[in-house]
């Protein structure tokens, strides 16, 4: 009887598992890939980019440095105990002790007048700081650019993909439609052959279209820090883009905010002013320095301090260097660096200057071949219906279909491109100019 029980618990068992195991395998149990918007690839990049994190840390020490430079102000403190035991008498001036001897002391040191070091020692740090909080603004500011342009190629990718994957769907349509009249002896076997050829001629399109894709999605999620073995989609309405009639922006505007914003020339007049102010500390080196020092010690033969010899100092001194050519040598080589400077500035803005014009002139040429191909766009698919349509009556071939489905394929990559190719120049003005807005 406990052996038909089992027997029966062993079928049911197995009876439940495939449809179990179906049930995993439904459509409906399939994971859907995440979908990613651009600000999400935007914080996930800020929050992983190992550049960032090197930035934010150089601009964590360059604080500290400026910490470090307020100190020099303050007095400094310092104490100092020694007990020596030796069986050698020890003469001291005013007493003797033949055994041991015990010292003690503390010290306060409090600098008056250093011709400036101190001052421009802490200009020279706070500018340090600036120049290292631009270095991360730079950065940001590139990290930007790169998700946006990497996120837009992913998007037009999987558009590609979407265009290819349509038209091969056409293609096998029209090779059932044609496979029909085929059968009903109303197409050749030539035109079903020809319908067939044309059909699989577009699939290494569709699969190199994939692959472009994967690539394309493989190096965002590097540049973000998303897991490579996730899949995802990207987020992006077109049709929500407002596109102008034409660049709205003139290039003098874009250089007089390259001007304010552009981190490259706040880190350039930060190299200059530290330039001037080491020249300043090394002409400091020629100035008095003066100084303040207040002491109280003692001595005994215990390590106590009953029935010892104590004393109170106060110094005042002042002292400076008459000569020193290094002094001379450095001042020199900062001039050069001022002279260098200025030749990296001059560079820069040729540079800037270029990039704004390329910008300039692919808004305008985007914003052209948009509006051209979203005008064709109906039309293409309206030349291909009709196409369909002779094709079913005999008044067309199967390269009419080829030729429309092609024409279609071209205004619709061509407008995606474009959409694409504006919102990268887009991205790349905002990086000219020096924004630090993400959005867009």
């Amino acid at each position: 009887m406990l052996r038909k029980k089992t027997l029966g618990f062993l079928v049911l068992v197995m009876l439940i598992l495939p449809v179990g195991a179906l049930a995993a395998d439904s459509p409906q149990s399939t994971k859907q890939p995440a979908i990613l918007t651009l600000e999400q690839c935007l914080d996930w990049a800020f929050q992983n980019n190992k550049q960032i994190q090197e930035k934010e840390k150089l601009v964590t020490i360059a604080e500290g440095a400026v910490k470090e430079a307020k100190g020099g102000f303050w007095p400094t403190l310092n104490y100092q105990a020694t007990w020596d035991e030796s069986d050698v008498t020890q003469y001291q001036v005013g007493m003797a002790y033949e055994d041991h001897q015990f010292v003690a002391g503390v010290n306060a040191t409090l600098p008056l007048y250093t011709g400036g070091m101190l001052q421009n020692n802490l200009k020279l740090t706070r500018t340090q700081l600036e120049i290292a909080r631009e270095d991360l603004r730079k950065a940001k500011q590139q990290l930007i650019y790169d998700v946006k342009q990497v996120y837009y190629q992913v998007w037009l990718a999987e558009k590609v993909v979407q265009v290819q994957e349509a038209s091969y769907h056409n293609l096998e349509q029209h090779v059932n439609r044609v496979q029909i009249r085929y059968n009903a002896e109303t197409a050749s076997k030539l035109d079903l052959m020809r319908a067939k050829v044309q059909r699989d001629t577009l699939k290494p399109k569709v699969i190199s279209a994939q692959n472009q894709l994967v690539l394309a999605k493989l190096q965002l999620a590097t540049i973000i820090g998303y897991p490579k073995d996730q899949t995802y989609q990207v987020q992006y309405e077109a049709a929500s883009l407002k596109m102008p009639d034409s660049v709205s922006i003139s290039l003098a505007e874009i250089l007089n905010a390259a001007d304010q914003d552009r981190p490259e020339f706040r880190q350039i007049q930060g190299k200059a002013k530290i330039n001037q102010i080491i020249t300043a500390m090394e002409k400091a080196s020629y100035k008095p320095n003066a100084g303040l020092s207040v002491g109280y010690g003692g001595k005994n033969e215990d390590v106590t301090f009953e029935d010892w010899y104590d004393a109170w100092t106060l110094t005042f001194s002042v002292g400076g260097k008459l000569y020193d050519r290094k002094i001379h040598a450095k001042i020199e080589q900062a001039k050069k660096e001022e002279e260098l400077t200025e030749i990296q500035e001059a560079n820069l803005r040729d540079m800037i200057r270029l990039e704004a014009e390329q910008s300039l002139q692919n808004l305008a040429v985007s914003i052209e071949t948009t509006r051209a191909n979203q005008a064709s766009i109906e039309l293409a698919k309206e030349a291909l219906r009709m196409t369909e349509i002779r094709v079913d009556n005999g008044m067309a071939t199967t390269m009419d279909i080829m030729d429309a489905q092609l024409a279609l394929d071209q205004v619709l990559t061509g407008y995606y491109q474009g959409v694409v190719s504006y919102l990268t120049a887009d991205a790349k003005l905002d990086l000219v100019m020096g924004k630090d807005n993400s959005s867009k």
